[in-house]
């Protein structure tokens, strides 16, 4: 176990833990900044006239630009994903708009334009703490930096570790969240906020921890898994039998030591 992990678990049971990583993940739900008249003039027009098939129209494009949709059906993704489908499929249409008839317009309104609950918005806030403390260039400027981050979202991360860098990820590695160059090293990193135990939230932790098992990287290349949350509260169990047998170099730990750990491999 290394002095990283070492430190995280003592901070998160002997500080306010909690309360200093409200400085990357907030809890408060984000406004969407959007207004479906801007998007969908019509929509109230063809919700009053009940015009089935071009209502799930607007309602998945309203979707795919950033709406939630008004209810939850089991297969309204499934009609995003393949609107020529539609018209196919009037049964289905038809269910999905009983459900829909059932509440006013004003309501289905509300629920379009209802805020982003703040655990969906765990990557993007990483990303937007990072991009306010930190200096990010160019895939083309990168070499030429002693210290900073690589611009870019994680599939074009992941590409550049793997065409620049040489990294080669497991199958079911998902993308690389950031980038870091340090005098001649580079870091690669994923990062995780756990809320509960169970499901994807603890699969979340195995992520992190075969994104640092697993991966190949070349010499000038260091892995680091930033976790957070409940997990470090683990008193027994499987999972604390994984913790205790991460190894000294294996990196992770919590965000709140990202700085202090890239400081001192600028040190090396």
């Amino acid at each position: 176990m290394n002095k990283y992990l070492k430190e995280t678990l003592k901070i998160a049971k002997e500080t306010p833990y909690l309360d200093n990583l409200l400085e990357v993940y907030s809890s408060e739900e984000i406004e969407r900044g959007k207004r479906v008249e801007q998007f969908s003039p019509n929509l109230q027009e063809i919700f009053e006239k009940k015009k089935n098939e071009k209502l799930i129209e607007e309602l998945i494009k309203l979707k795919k630009n950033g709406f939630k949709f008004p209810i939850e059906d089991p297969y309204v993704s499934i009609l995003s994903y393949a609107p020529q489908i539609i018209e196919r499929n009037p049964k289905t249409i038809n269910k999905i708009c009983e459900k829909l008839y059932k509440m006013s317009y004003e309501k289905i309104k509300e629920n379009l334009e209802i805020p982003k609950k703040a655990s969906r918005r765990i990557g993007p806030m990483f990303r937007e703490w990072l991009k306010r403390k930190y200096k990010f260039v160019e895939e083309k400027n990168i070499e030429k930096e002693s210290f900073s981050f690589l611009k870019g979202g994680d599939k074009k991360l992941k590409s550049f570790a793997i065409g620049n860098l040489k990294c080669k990820f497991e199958d079911l590695t998902k993308g690389v969240d950031f980038i870091a160059k340090v005098e001649k090293i580079y870091i690669i990193g994923t990062a995780k906020f756990i809320t509960d135990f169970g499901g994807s939230q603890t699969g979340s932790f195995y992520e992190a921890l075969n994104f640092v098992r697993k991966t190949e990287v070349p010499e000038n290349v260091i892995k680091v898994g930033i976790v957070d949350g409940i997990i470090w509260f683990t008193k027994e169990g499987k999972l604390k039998e994984e913790i205790l047998k991460i190894k000294d170099d294996e990196f992770i730990f919590s965000v709140l030591l990202l700085d202090k750990f890239l400081k001192e491999r600028r040190n090396y």
